[in-house]
């Protein structure tokens, strides 16, 4: 029989607050050590995206589509979370595509598997 999730009351933002449909994640099958993961993962992407300085985050500035993409660590789970604001729906999801392929690329590069959402 399935043990219940047990509540959590330490997450920086609720998803009945941040509307959690807007945001995807990339989730790691490595659990253990994701901390350690998630700080390899932000220093990589640097490397390959316009950015903004964000302690413990990479804000990535886009001019096609126009609009910004926040890629940082969650907090509290094994994965990255990927935020865009485009100049239109279709643009923000255009530039959340885009931010969760490059974290899964980047992942694959640094040989961090990647486990499917339930």
């Amino acid at each position: 029989m399935p043990i219940p999730r047990r509540s959590k009351g330490d997450h920086l933002l609720h998803a009945d607050v941040v509307d959690s449909k807007s945001k995807a994640g990339v989730w790691m099958a490595e659990q253990a050590n994701f901390k350690a993961d998630q700080a390899n993962i932000s220093e990589a992407l640097k490397e390959q995206t316009d950015w903004v300085d964000l302690e413990n985050a990479v804000l990535v500035i886009s001019t096609d589509p126009a609009g910004i993409t926040v890629i940082a660590p969650n907090p509290t789970l094994p994965g990255m979370i990927v935020l865009a604001d485009g100049g239109s729906p279709l643009a923000s999801q255009i530039l959340r595509d885009k931010g969760v392929e490059l974290v899964r690329t980047t992942m694959a590069q640094l040989g961090i598997a990647e486990v499917e959402a339930a």
